[in-house]
């Protein structure tokens, strides 16, 4: 029943990044049949991971697709769910997603010889012996399904899903290892392999610049390991429509193929394909099933060594201003828009971020640099809200987090590195960063911002602007509608321990309908 089969081009996901569309667990189902016949993706991947998801949800699209479409799942389109993470959530509903993966392929069965569902994505993968007891598991679901039903079922391929910087500069590491140990443990011959690299949650932690730089040493550091272990490697490349998210636009476009080239799979997200303008999701599926075979940078090691530094020097300048303001963040954030039936934060049932480990940079960086990133770091896990809530949350007052530490690491490297390694930072390492900043001043109003963030925040803040302004010649002239918008947003509603916020309705549904009023300008929830 197994085949070879080629790396989809565009995978449609359930990201709750649109600010216009709600979508029901039950929706999605439509939602898929739409995500390969109006938008033309070949891939589409159900989201079990902090989602309220049903776990039949993997059934229901693959009969769908096969009743409606006549395409042949696991041929013609392929799904790839996303499961939860046994470190994170819990090992129980891992296990129920992967059971419902072996329900769909056995109802599928009886209309094609091709195995339907035959990879399974897993997220925040921060160490090989996850990916192989996730593999083993798979496995043996697998030998239950031949016992119970005589149903014979290639274990599904687990696809590590890697959304930290550390764990993007360490990803030719961690594959390799992954693929031996399979290879000796599950005497798997593992001649393909995808890999999927996140931008939000690295750009969460790390922010932009850093982010994007780690994404990138990640896509050229992986095409190097390919004919070292005799493997062909697939990156599945994570972005939403906003900059800090990936830029993942039809507008942007070429700098997005450019920047990112090696790649062989893009996520399609929800703000894209609701929140823009009719026709543009489809002319980027388009655009991109073109542009996706470019050959990607490999960076000298030499390179790879001041990446890792300058990494480090924005990761520092980024966390030392975010200490401060999680707790603003977080109230702001709850004011947005619920778009999918996601889990709550923490608890035995949801999950919240953790502090990146840093110990794998700041072990190959400069000794001073080393020092500044490990004082940068907060001393304890800070609550912050998922990415994309995150992104909106600082869009909401009037500073895109892509300016956050962005100006004053840009004057840090040159201090540090030299004229040549920053002058490098932005031709070759980030050339479209300039295109980003842009994009991001269109929304920073610094009065709106100081409202709501500390006179010390917004100082740094300040420095970052002036920097940013000389170096790419920037107007800080916030979009008309949006400034008035971001006027009428009434700062004692998003403010700690106000009591208003549970008594006083109108003021309450002024605030979310300002919030939603301007993630619809921007064209995206966050």
């Amino acid at each position: 029943m197994t085949t070879k089969i080629r790396f989809p081009k565009v995978m449609c996901t359930q990201h709750p990044d649109s600010v216009s569309k709600y979508i029901s667990t039950q929706e999605e189902i439509v939602e898929a049949i739409e995500a390969i016949t109006r938008y033309g993706c070949d891939e589409y991947m159900p989201d079990y991971e902090g989602k309220t998801t049903p776990y039949h949800q993997n059934v229901q699209i693959v009969s769908k697709i096969i009743e409606e479409t006549g395409l042949i799942p696991g041929k013609d389109v392929f799904i790839t769910p996303r499961a939860p993470s046994a470190v994170h959530e819990n090992r129980f509903r891992q296990l129920m997603v992967m059971m419902s993966v072996a329900e769909a392929n056995y109802n599928a069965y009886e209309y094609s010889d091709f195995q339907a569902i035959s990879e399974l994505v897993h997220p925040m993968t921060s160490t090989i012996k996850e990916v192989i007891e996730a593999q083993q598991h798979m496995t043996d679901i697998s030998e239950l399904a031949k016992k119970e039903f005589n149903f014979k079922m290639e274990p599904p391929r687990i696809i590590p899903l890697i959304e930290d910087v550390p764990g993007l500069l360490n990803a030719k590491e961690i594959i390799s290892n992954t693929i031996l140990e399979s290879r000796k443990q599950l005497n798997d011959k593992v001649e393909r392999y995808r890999i999927f690299i996140g931008k939000s949650d690295s750009a969460l932690t790390f922010g932009h610049v850093a982010s994007t730089l780690s994404c990138k040493y990640a896509i050229s550091s992986l095409h190097e390991l390919e004919p070292e272990i005799d493997t062909e490697i697939g990156i599945i490349f994570g972005g939403g429509a906003l900059p800090f998210r990936g830029h993942v636009t039809l507008e942007n476009a070429d700098n997005f193929f450019e920047e990112y080239r090696g790649i062989d799979t893009l996520t399609l997200q929800s703000g894209l394909r609701y929140d823009h303008e009719e026709g543009k999701a489809e002319k980027l599926v388009k655009y991109a099933k073109n542009k996706l075979s470019k050959s990607p940078d490999i960076f000298t090691d030499e390179e790879k060594e001041e990446l890792i530094n300058i990494i480090a020097i924005f990761g520092s300048r980024y966390n030392r201003a975010l200490k401060s303001i999680s707790p603003t963040i977080n109230i702001i954030s709850d004011f947005l828009p619920q778009q999918r039936d996601r889990l709550t934060r923490g608890g035995k049932t949801g999950y919240s971020r953790d502090a990146p480990n840093i110990t794998q940079i700041s072990g190959f960086c400069r000794s001073d640099i080393k020092k500044e990133l490990e004082t940068s770091m907060p001393e304890i896990n800070l609550d912050l809200p998922r990415a994309i809530k995150f992104t909106g949350a600082f869009y909401s007052i009037g500073l895109p987090p892509e300016i956050i530490g962005t100006g004053s690491a840009i004057a840090d490297v040159r201090e540090k590195l030299g004229e040549d390694a920053c002058e490098r930072l932005l031709t070759k390492y980030f050339p479209s960063l300039q295109s980003d900043l842009r994009f991001a001043f269109d929304y920073l109003d610094m009065s709106a911002a100081s409202k709501f963030l500390s006179d010390e925040f917004m100082e740094c803040v300040l420095q970052d602007v002036n920097v940013l302004r000389d170096i790419f010649d920037l107007e800080n002239k916030c979009n008309p509608s949006y400034k008035i918008l971001l006027e009428m947003v009434p700062r004692g509603m998003l403010l700690e321990n106000n009591s208003c916020i549970d008594t006083d309705q109108e003021l309450l549904q002024l605030t979310q309908s300002t919030l939603f009023k301007m993630g619809k300008i921007r064209k995206s929830l966050g």
